[in-house]
C-alpha cells in the first residue's frame, strides 16, 4: 500500500510559475516611486538625533550607585546587629521606625524630602507633556 501524500511534491516547473512576471503581476501607483524617493531624501537630510550627555549624568549614577550600596550595607549592618536566636533573623519594623516617627524634626524632613520628589515628578511630566 502507498502512502497518502498531504503535501505534493513542487517541480520546478511550479517554481518558474509562480517566480515568473505574468500578466497577472501587480504594478505600484503611478507616484509611488517618486513618493518613496522623497520620503528617502527627506530622511537622508534630517539631522542625527541627540547624543545623551552621559558626562553630566555620569555623577547622578555614581551617586546612586553609593546610596544603594550605603542601603545595602546599612541592612546586612541592622540584619546581624539582632540576636540570632531564631534560624531566620526578623526585623521588628517598629522598633527601626521608632526614632523616625517620634522625632518631629526627622518626620519633618522626611515629609520635606518626599514633597519635594513629587514636585520635581510633576515638574517632569508637565514638561514632557507640552508640546
Amino acid at each position: 500500500m502507498k502512502p497518502i501524500q498531504t503535501h505534493p511534491q513542487l517541480t520546478d516547473a511550479d517554481f518558474d510559475y509562480a517566480l515568473s512576471p505574468g500578466s497577472d503581476s501587480i504594478l505600484p501607483s503611478s507616484g509611488f516611486a517618486d513618493s518613496v524617493m522623497t520620503a528617502l531624501t527627506r530622511e537622508a537630510s534630517a539631522p542625527s538625533p541627540i547624543a545623551f550627555p552621559w558626562k553630566r549624568a555620569l555623577p547622578g549614577f555614581v551617586v546612586a550607585g553609593a546610596m544603594a550600596i550605603v542601603l545595602i550595607v546599612a541592612v546586612v549592618v541592622l540584619l546581624r546587629s539582632t540576636p540570632a536566636t531564631s534560624v531566620a533573623p526578623s526585623v521588628d519594623l517598629q522598633a527601626v521606625l521608632a526614632p523616625v516617627v517620634h522625632h518631629a524634626t526627622a518626620a519633618l524632613w522626611l515629609t520635606v524630602s518626599l514633597l519635594i520628589s513629587v514636585a520635581s515628578l510633576l515638574f517632569c511630566r508637565r514638561l514632557i507633556s507640552t508640546n
